[in-house]
């Protein structure tokens, strides 16, 4: 009788043979009740509340009644008057059958659910307490009382309701920095030419093109196609429309066939074809565009226009909640940037971006998520941006048919770089891991700290094996490590690379780099390799360079990291160095003095710490002083 959130199926199965008992019990005892309200009150205790079934208080109740109901529940008020029976009824329900344990006597809450029934049809009705979906569906909303309910009547006011779906894509103003993507692992240009080439949707398309050759084609006189080149085009295109319409009735109009007119629409959007003077012509500019360039121009025309959802006759929610699934998918392809995603949790995310969007929305238009969801991912694989992988086939015992379960989705090499280009339209910072076989070596040094240090050096050494001389290589990558905008800390691990890889090669590469952007590190690095001596490099740049592994220590790990990097040696070593130091001009000698002068253990070296800060910071004031006096 107890439940938590992972009991689903436990809880399912028990909470079904408690509304068969419930209605027998009903039935025996001659009291009233509707099952179908215990059920909704068993929901609530679960979905929202402790799961406990069999303990019941008052103010359990009241929450339901009052605060639960009146939010989420989506009934006229008047038709809701016999819910707190219900509740009672269920109450000495269980008492009677010895499934109670604790809470307030069945008799408290039948007084309470008495007493409190003017009061919560009164909360049922009042506006300020509906939510979204109460609006849509109750008799509230702005409309007067005995408004039309029919159909046509709610169709009339959802069309004056807002659009609610956000995409995904649009940058938002209040993030100061923005969210990262990646790495990303880029695909090969084989790869991606061969992705979009295969992609269905421009197959279809250079069919369509290829078809409507000028002069071509003509149409009818609402623009349609005519049906003879319409039932032409289903075959070679495979828009997976069937002409004969199941034999319900004869086909009379190209709109008719749902997917052939998403494609020639889309076509029509991407300038494929256009329609000119009564005619489907095709268009020589996109036929002469490479498969890369014209697979994005259409997957991009094809979301950016939305995924084609028709209008719904009866209840233009159904579009609203259509929306807001496309959006959790656009979504959640900036995701697919990181891996594959599994279907079954996709579907559980979007079902939840759906329910928050929509609070209490009536289970049958939640149950049709699932499959509506699968038409959106239908129509980003037929347009090449997806592919679905590991699929099975499950019976339904619902409609007796079949269909799709489990497996995953992933971007294909093509709509990975479309994804890619809208995220970064949208204000996102990608960072691309391109394939090492094909990469710079600035790209390589580029990923430094960016992905895990394995992974990087792996990737590094499949790019130092295919350079043709490991001599240009290794130059190469010193040059892109030693430059001017890198930190410290990837100078540092990109010079141990050039070390580990170069061999012979590493030194004359690095060498070249003294008196560069670099050159403390430089010359430190050829140093404790014997390469120079140190009466070959003036002291102040070997502290130079010792001040930027401070700094790198301390960006690495903190305080605690630059005073372990700083223990080598004897305390005397320590005070020497930094009643020495202090006189460097270095941009970052006064933050690692103070790290120091707080942190170090040794009350000695801290003391010492401090008191090169105090000159340090008098040195450089003494200098600003004099620089002014001068321009005075």
């Amino acid at each position: 009788m107890r439940f938590g959130p992972r009991d689903e199926d436990a809880y399912f199965t028990r909470r079904d043979e408690l509304a068969g008992q419930f209605t027998s019990w009903l039935a025996e005892q001659s009291t009233f009740g509707d099952p179908s309200d215990a059920v909704l009150l068993m929901d609530w205790r679960w979905g929202y509340g402790d799961g406990q079934l069999d303990r019941w208080r008052v103010t359990d109740v009241a929450e339901f009644l009052f605060e639960w109901c009146p939010r989420k529940l989506s009934a006229p008020p008047e038709y809701c008057a016999d819910v707190p029976a219900t509740v009672a009824a269920f109450v000495e329900f269980l008492a009677h059958n010895g499934m109670r344990r604790g809470g307030d006597t069945p008799a408290a809450i039948r007084e309470y659910c008495e007493t409190g029934t003017t009061a919560f049809v009164k909360e049922m009705g009042d506006p300020a307490n509906h939510g979204m979906a109460k609006s849509l569906f109750g008799s509230v909303g702005g409309l007067e009382p005995g408004a039309d309910l029919s159909a046509d009547g709610i169709s009339a006011l959802m069309q004056q309701l807002p659009d609610t779906a956000v995409l995904p894509w649009e940058a938002d103003d209040d993030d100061d920095e923005p969210a990262q993507l990646g790495p990303v692992r880029v695909p090969t240009d084989a790869d991606r030419h061969a992705s979009a080439a295969s992609a269905p949707a421009l197959v279809a398309m250079r069919t369509l093109a290829e078809y409507c050759a000028a002069p071509g084609r003509a149409l009818t006189t609402k623009g349609n196609l005519r049906l003879a080149d319409a039932r032409h085009l289903v075959e070679v295109m495979q828009t997976g429309d069937d002409p004969t319409l199941g034999g319900r009735r004869a086909l009379t109009s190209a709109q008719d066939l749902p997917g052939l007119d998403w494609m020639v629409e889309l076509a029509i959007g991407a300038g494929v074809v256009r329609r000119q003077r009564g005619k489907l012509v095709g268009v020589a500019k996109f036929a002469g565009l490479d498969d890369v360039t014209a697979h994005a121009k259409l997957a991009r025309t094809a979301i950016d226009g939305g995924l084609a959802r028709r209008p719904h006759p009866y209840f233009p929610v159904v579009d609203q909640i259509d929306a807001v699934i496309e959006a959790s998918v656009f979504a959640h392809l900036a995701g697919m940037l990181a891996g594959e995603l599994d279907l079954d949790d996709l579907a559980e995310a979007v079902g939840e971006v759906v329910e928050d969007e929509f609070p209490g929305l009536p289970g049958m238009f939640i149950g049709p998520i699932p499959a509506r969801l699968r038409s959106e991912l239908d129509r980003l694989a037929t347009l090449g941006v997806v592919e679905l992988r590991d699929e099975e086939t499950v019976e339904c015992a619902t409609c007796s048919g079949t269909h799709p379960a489990g497996g995953s989705v992933a971007l294909t090499p093509a709509g990975t770089g479309v994804v890619v280009d809208m995220a970064r339209e949208s204000g996102l910072e990608v960072l691309l891991s391109p394939d090492p076989v094909q990469a710079s070596a600035d790209e390589m040094v580029d990923l430094i700290g960016a992905v895990d240090e394995r992974g990087w050096n792996r990737d590094l050494d499949d790019w130092f094996a295919a350079q043709p001389d490991p001599a240009t290589a290794t130059t190469e990558l010193a040059d892109a490590v030693v430059v001017e905008h890198r930190e410290a800390l990837v100078v540092l691990a990109g010079l141990d690379a050039v070390a580990r890889l170069g061999g012979d090669h590493a030194v004359p590469a690095v060498r070249a780099h003294l008196k560069g952007p670099w050159d403390g590190l430089v010359a430190n690095w050829l140093l404790a390799r014997s390469a120079i001596g140190t009466d070959e490099v003036d002291p102040v740049r070997l502290v130079h360079g010792l001040i930027d592994i401070l700094g790198a220590a301390l960006d690495a790990g903190g305080p605690q990291e630059l005073v372990s990097v700083f223990e080598d040696g004897t305390p005397q070593q320590h005070t020497e160095l930094l009643e020495t130091i202090w006189r460097a001009e270095h941009p970052r000698l006064a933050e690692i003095l103070e790290a120091l002068g707080a942190h170090h253990p040794v009350k000695a070296t801290a003391k010492a710490a401090r008191k090169a800060l105090t000159k340090h910071r008098s040195m450089l004031a003494d200098r600003r002083s004099k620089v002014s006096s001068h321009r005075a």
